[in-house]
């Protein structure tokens, strides 16, 4: 096969079909940041989640940080996912806030509720008191958050959902991003994601006061006063601001996001296919679901072939093939001891050590899977 582009990474992005009119006139306008493009993006976001309120940002990070500190908890205790990105645990650190981290289903890659009310537990064990939970949609699947959300009512925890990874995503209960159960819902706009502003973030909320809270957040908390005195701040916060070029951007992506979603939907399915026969050696836990737009791609090698990972993902790379871990445990950190107040691992470590993430984006195509099926029966057949 003499094209490897498609699959040299796990995720690649896709700025096929760009409005370049209206990219150019973006870089015309009187204001190229925070400004009419940017507000049009937010409407679209919130007509496409479901959600009253949409405020646009720099990035997924910035989302999660904005968030948090619209809580208004000082030195914050909050519950996050131990299979998780970094952002999320070094806000909680730099805010000088705790952290707990909660186990996750070793299939899923997600907190579910058996392992959600097992942190509570430990945490009245230990006489903690959490003021915040981060669950993720993981992968571009869709966590039911109605049993978690109602343990978190009765203990007064705020929900933040991450859906960074599952922008478009549904089940029969929420739409992610409706933010049904939660205070907000934060998504990314990073080139690897669903769709994407090249940088840039997202925060849903059905509240008024929520939104109006990280409108003031989102530059500086700065309050306009009078020409001689400028301005006032209200309270400390940092610059958040999206692009017009960068929302000019993210108008063209969300005219294209149904076409994304089936390419996605249609690539997880044809790996299903090819890799069928696979059972004694990998399980995908994607399944097929019209309602899921798969950000992730993962695999689990079984019990038998772990001790491979590192040598297959080796020999992957030698053929053009990306792969990526999604994601090492937050409790392996070690510089984040310090934060980390309480910690459940068990199903973490087993998930972390069969996860596997496999190419998936829409620049690929069937005969991409088929050259990393051959690969992998082939490293199969050499090395077991």
């Amino acid at each position: 096969m003499s094209r490897h582009i498609p699959t040299a990474e796990y995720g690649l992005h896709n700025l096929s079909g760009l409005n370049f009119d209206l990219i150019r006139k973006s870089l015309k306008k009187k204001s190229v940041t925070n400004d009419s493009y940017c507000k049009k993006f937010e409407k679209e976001v919130s007509k496409y989640t479901g959600s009253k309120y949409c405020l646009a940002c720099n990035n997924g990070t910035s989302a999660l940080l904005i968030s948090i500190l619209a809580i208004e908890s000082k030195n914050p205790v909050i519950i996050i996912p131990n299979i998780n990105f970094i952002s999320a645990a070094n806000i909680i650190h730099l805010l000088g806030g705790k952290i707990i981290l909660c186990d996750v289903n070793k299939k899923s890659g997600m907190i579910d509720e058996k392992t959600f009310e097992e942190i509570i537990r430990n945490c009245k064990i230990k006489k903690i008191k959490p003021d915040i939970f981060i669950p993720i949609h993981y992968a571009g699947n869709v966590l039911d958050l109605g049993k978690i959300s109602k343990i978190c009512k009765n203990e007064n925890i705020k929900i933040i959902e991450d859906g960074c990874h599952s922008f478009g995503s549904s089940n029969k209960k929420i739409k992610v991003g409706d933010s049904k159960f939660s205070e907000f819902t934060t998504f990314s706009f990073h080139p690897v994601k669903n769709i994407t502003t090249i940088e840039g973030g997202a925060i849903t909320t059905n509240s008024l006061k929520n939104y109006k809270k990280l409108v003031e957040l989102k530059t500086f908390s700065l309050i306009k006063t009078d020409i001689h005195d400028p301005y006032q701040l209200k309270t400390p916060s940092l610059n958040f601001r999206m692009g017009e070029i960068n929302a000019a951007i993210g108008l063209s992506q969300m005219n294209k996001i149904k076409k994304f979603k089936s390419v996605r939907q249609n690539l997880v399915n044809y790996y299903i296919k090819k890799f069928r026969n696979f059972d004694e050696i990998l399980t995908i836990e994607n399944k097929k679901d019209k309602s899921i737009f798969w950000h992730l791609l993962f695999i689990h090698l079984n019990k038998k072939y772990i001790h491979l990972k590192k040598r297959l993902m080796i020999f992957l790379k030698s053929k053009k093939i990306g792969t990526q871990i999604h994601y090492k445990p937050i409790s392996e950190h070690k510089i984040l001891k310090n934060t980390i107040i309480l910690t459940n691992k068990k199903n973490s470590m087993e998930f972390y050590k069969s996860q596997l993430t496999l190419p998936l984006h829409t620049g690929m195509k069937k005969k991409d899977i088929d050259y990393i099926h051959k690969n992998i029966r082939f490293f199969f057949k050499k090395f077991t």
